[in-house]
């Protein structure tokens, strides 16, 4: 079987690289046959070290601001996009279009073109806001109903996105809710980075791109509202920074609070120091919100990830972490609201019995959703797919 995939990152800094790189491995682990042809976006981030030599990658997809471009550079760049679709589909038996709309559209306006069949993974935000959208709605929900199969990550992915779409659009059993696992193996072994200045304090740890959606605002009111009164404790945020005015926000509430030396905004950091952290921390904070623009969660691995290293973890509903946390057994899962975080900060900060009883669940609950499991799920939607064209 040879699969075309769509990606617009082969990267360990964002979910959709982790997401396509641990999926395709999985697959050629259960069918050594199985031969994968990459196309990544312009200006993708950098193809991590763990992707195979002998995977074909190619740089040839529209970059990732595809979906805002003005209405002409637009059709120039899915007119592009779409030949360099067809061209590398001609050789396949199947478009899988990991990458969501717009990118999503050339995949199956290329693999028609190629007469071979195209299926889709809808991550979240980027699944369900075309749909709502004045410009895109209409050929986002073409696009939906011309694939031959839907993959959502979490089921909270899969409500918003039959939410989004006319009654009757979709065939009862799509999209299929396949949620997105963890290699938690990569977790238990402690990494040789050195002396970092985290191993001197305890910290809980916030792990996520730095805008509005990730809910940053939210986890860091209540950790400054609940470290007031716990002088020993530091706070640790990963992810990218762009210098706007919301990371600015930020950074004002922690001068404000007077916090300045014991919240650490690290920016980027390489993945055996995010092994690190997330093995030593003594919570994990992640909070998502639905954003001003509509922007949700749709799933967040690194909740399984945090979990694989043996560490409580704090998410909040109505996102996709509703099924990477098991409520009051790995974690707690609370409303979005500054409060109710804050009440669960302070229940971990004040308990390390329920810490580690937390982390010892966590580690079980991360190695039973195993890719392995994602991959045959996914394998058998190829196989339903290619028996029913044949």
């Amino acid at each position: 079987m040879k699969v075309l995939y769509l990606t617009d990152s082969l990267s360990e800094l964002d979910g959709v690289g982790r997401y396509a790189m641990c999926l395709i491995k999985a697959c050629q682990e259960l069918r050594p046959e199985l031969k994968p042809e990459i196309l990544l976006a312009r200006k993708h981030r950098p193809t991590s070290d763990l992707v195979p030599s002998d995977w074909p990658v190619r740089v040839a997809l529209p970059p990732d601001y595809f979906y805002y471009m003005s209405p002409l550079r637009f059709a120039a760049w899915r007119a592009l996009g779409t030949w360099q679709v067809w061209r590398s589909a001609r050789g396949v038996d199947l478009v899988h279009a990991i990458k969501d709309y717009p990118h999503s559209l050339i995949g199956v306006d290329g693999a028609g073109l190629a007469g071979v069949p195209c299926v889709a993974t809808g991550h979240g935000t980027y699944t369900i806001q075309p749909l709502l959208s004045p410009r895109h709605g209409g050929r986002a929900l073409a696009t939906s109903k011309r694939m031959a199969g839907l993959i959502s990550v979490s089921n909270y992915t899969c409500s918003r996105w039959i939410e989004a779409l006319p009654p009757g659009t979709l065939a009862p059993d799509q999209p299929r809710v396949v949620p997105n696992c963890v290699d938690a193996e990569r977790y238990i072994d402690v990494p040789q980075i050195g002396e970092r200045p985290w191993h001197r304090f305890p910290f809980s740890l916030t792990i996520g791109e730095v805008k509005q959606r990730k809910g940053h605002h939210l986890g860091l009111g209540a950790w400054l509202a609940a470290a007031r009164t716990r002088p020993k404790w530091h706070h640790v945020i990963v992810g990218k920074c762009s210098g706007d005015d919301y990371e600015r926000g930020l950074r004002r509430s922690i001068e404000e609070a007077g916090m300045t030396d014991r919240v650490h905004v690290l920016g980027n950091i390489s993945e055996a120091e995010k092994i690190d952290l997330l093995q030593r921390a003594e919570i994990f904070l992640h909070t998502p919100v639905t954003a001003e623009d509509g922007g949700f969660e749709g799933f967040g691995i690194v909740y399984l990830e945090a979990s694989a290293a043996g560490t409580a973890v704090i998410g909040t509903l109505d996102c996709g972490a509703e099924d990477a946390i098991r409520d009051s057994v790995t974690g707690f899962l609370v409303q979005q609201s500054e409060g109710a975080v804050q009440e669960a900060l302070g229940r971990l900060m004040d308990d390390p019995g329920l810490r580690q009883q937390f982390g010892a669940a966590g580690r079980l609950h991360a190695g039973a959703n195993t890719w392995e499991h994602n991959a045959r799920a996914v394998l058998d939607l190829y196989d339903q797919v290619l028996e029913e064209r044949s």
